[in-house]
């Protein structure tokens, strides 16, 4: 189970868990896309939190040597607001300095690019760092591992 090499390495070094929001640590339904394209006010602050994923977090974020992150995305700025606004409700255990959100809107990239931009955002911005990537996205998992091998890790993983 990836807790247990997440606890073994944190005796030695520092790491960073960075949590993925949608799928995750709120619940993320299917047909929720226009309502997310259409950017719906409150759409993201108004999601179901997923309290057994939030609690392994806040139990990461104790221990020694481990920092707890955000690393998620949206279409708009409006979005953003609102993920942030629910991490304030819901964790706020982690400081702001460790969430990070791309806003795709903000992004210029093309279409097959949109699995990588997790990846890339980690080796512009978090560099130097050991990195576990929580996602539920198998697609940014085969992304971020084909770039960053053993760096991102689905979610059921920290399951028991």
């Amino acid at each position: 189970m990836i807790i247990d090499e997440i606890k073994a390495q944190s005796k030695t070094k520092a790491i960073t868990v960075l949590f993925d929001m949608d799928g995750t640590l709120t619940e993320y339904g299917i047909g929720e896309k226009p309502d997310i394209v259409a950017n719906k006010p409150l759409f993201y602050y108004n999601k179901r939190p997923i309290k057994s994923t939030i609690s392994i977090a806040k139990k990461l974020s104790q221990m020694k040597n481990v920092t707890v992150g955000i690393l998620s995305n949206c279409y708009y700025r409006e979005q953003r607001e609102d993920k942030l606004r629910w991490l304030e409700k819901h964790l706020p255990f982690i400081s702001k300095e460790n969430i990070h959100i791309i806003v795709y809107s903000e992004e210029t990239f093309e279409k097959e690019q949109k699995n990588y931009l997790k990846v890339n955002y980690i080796k512009t911005h978090l560099v130097n760092q050991k990195i576990y990537l929580i996602e539920d996205n198998h697609k940014i998992i085969n992304a971020t591992n084909e770039i960053i091998p053993n760096t991102a890790y689905h979610i059921s993983t920290l399951l028991k």
